[in-house]
């Protein structure tokens, strides 16, 4: 093999690994690296326990899903997802206030949190 051409594929080689690299950072930045919002359960809010089932229909316990709106400081409202599982997972009550790590694509955390730990320009949008 010729040296000039050696040289062309060892090129196209980086490109490809940059261009790989970039988009893998990019997805684990979307999916994983999440934002802080609040929320609060509405009083309303029916916490009974329902069976759920994965993507193939097999049962994977009782629990339920709280969709929710949430905000985060700048006032940027998201719809999230929670998951939560009887035999896991504590319940969040009607009225509780959460506190939220939110990704592009997903939650990625959460927990119950107390009124005074939400800002007062967030607390005024959940109320």
């Amino acid at each position: 093999m010729k040296k000039p051409v050696l040289w062309i594929l060892i090129a196209i080689a980086l490109v490809l690994v940059a261009l790989v690299a970039l988009w893998g950072k990019q997805y684990y930045e979307n999916r994983y690296v999440g934002s802080d919002y609040y929320a609060m359960v509405p009083p309303d809010f029916d916490i009974t326990p329902e069976m759920r089932h994965n993507m193939s229909g097999g049962e994977v316990g009782l629990g339920k899903i709280y969709k929710l709106t949430a905000y985060n400081e700048q006032g940027e409202a998201k719809t999230v997802e929670i998951s939560v599982y009887v035999d896991r997972d504590t319940f969040p009550q009607p009225g509780d206030y959460l506190f939220i790590k939110a990704s592009k694509q997903l939650v990625v955390g959460w927990k119950v949190t107390d009124k005074n730990n939400i800002p007062a320009n967030v607390l005024a949008m959940i109320e």
